[in-house]
């Protein structure tokens, strides 16, 4: 699920509006704006649900931004519902009242600021296990992630770098779908369940990021090659465009696909994708720089003609051949 500006704009004004009722004494137009800010709060929560992210259960930093973003509307709506209809609270039990419904309000703000920002812990379900992967809590994660691959050692989860465009994707399992389109004879629309019925591989490999870092990691998919296989190519089919929820992109060319057998990764250090690493799927680029390990996926296109990435347009190298320089000098 995409943490959506339909959500996290309106709820930002509204609890910056709820904020300013406790550092602004002038009370002139407490009315006007306790109605925006209502207005605004229920807004936030109708992109909320239409984000696929309606949940307050299990408890974790999101649903618990979910249930006090809650309360704080809810004492806002009954603080606002009696000083225009009721009457019936005193003016000191409202002013602490108040207070609180600020105080609510505060608090969802700076924990949904930390979600946005992908500083947060990821959100992950219940343990499960799906081609040989395990599917973390965000308590138990350094109990069931393998810290060690054929002799390799690999880099923890939580010390991975997240170099994401526009802050953590985070996408429903439930609604998520893979499409594929473009220069093929079919056209597919994956569930996550239909992509985790695809032959699985797992591979020991190196990401190498442009900035100097990298690590290992053994990563879990299906070969890119293996889902067109699905689809069949037409004429003139060269280049594979990779989309992002987050509507970055990256292009590769079938034949490094397929000579390379390329994964599209589901699974890393034999544990599911966490949000932050790129849930639900993650380009596994072998040999490329790291902004072509396209993550959070959502669309993939089969074109004739090489199209440049996010940064490819910016002046980053479109091959990104590890060792050759990254940028394009000319």
């Amino acid at each position: 699920m995409v943490f959506s500006p339909l959500h996290w704009i309106p709820s930002t004004l509204a609890a910056l509006i709820i904020l300013s009722f406790v550092i602004t004494p002038n009370r002139k137009h407490h009315k006007a704006l306790g109605a925006a800010a209502i207005l605004l709060a229920l807004l936030g929560l109708a992109g909320y649900i239409s984000a696929g992210s309606f949940r307050f259960f299990p408890i974790d930093l999101h649903t618990f931004h979910a249930w006090v973003g809650f309360f704080a509307l809810a004492l806002s709506i009954l603080l606002f519902a009696d000083k225009i209809f009721l009457h019936a609270i005193d003016p000191g039990k409202h002013c602490r009242l108040g207070k609180l419904a600020a105080l609510l309000a505060a608090v969802a703000l700076v924990v949904g600021l930390l979600i946005l920002s992908g500083l947060a812990p990821s959100q992950t379900a219940s343990t499960s296990s799906a081609n040989g992967i395990q599917e973390p809590t965000s308590s138990n994660l350094s109990e069931v992630e393998a810290v060690e691959y054929q002799g390799t050692k690999l880099l923890p989860l939580r010390s991975q770098g997240n170099n994401a465009i526009a802050g953590t994707q985070r996408i429903n399992k439930e609604t998520f779908r893979l499409e594929v389109a473009g220069l093929v004879e079919r056209e597919l629309n994956l569930s996550y369940n239909q992509i985790l019925q695809l032959p699985a591989y797992s591979e020991l490999v190196y990401m190498p990021c442009v900035e100097g870092w990298g690590f290992y990691a053994r990563w879990t998919g299906f070969r890119v090659t293996d889902l067109l296989n699905l689809t069949g190519l037409e004429p003139g089919a060269r280049y594979v465009l990779f989309t992002s929820a987050d509507g970055y992109s990256t292009s590769l060319p079938l034949e490094y696909l397929r000579k390379n057998n390329i994964l599209l990764a589901y699974g890393i250090n034999n544990v599911t994708l966490p949000q932050d690493r790129g849930f639900p799927l993650q380009l596994v680029a072998k040999d490329k720089y790291g902004y072509k390990w396209a993550k959070w996926i959502t669309r993939i296109e089969v074109m004739d003609n090489d199209t440049k990435g996010y940064w490819e347009a910016r002046g980053y190298s479109n091959s990104a051949n590890v060792g050759e320089p990254p940028f394009d000098l000319f």
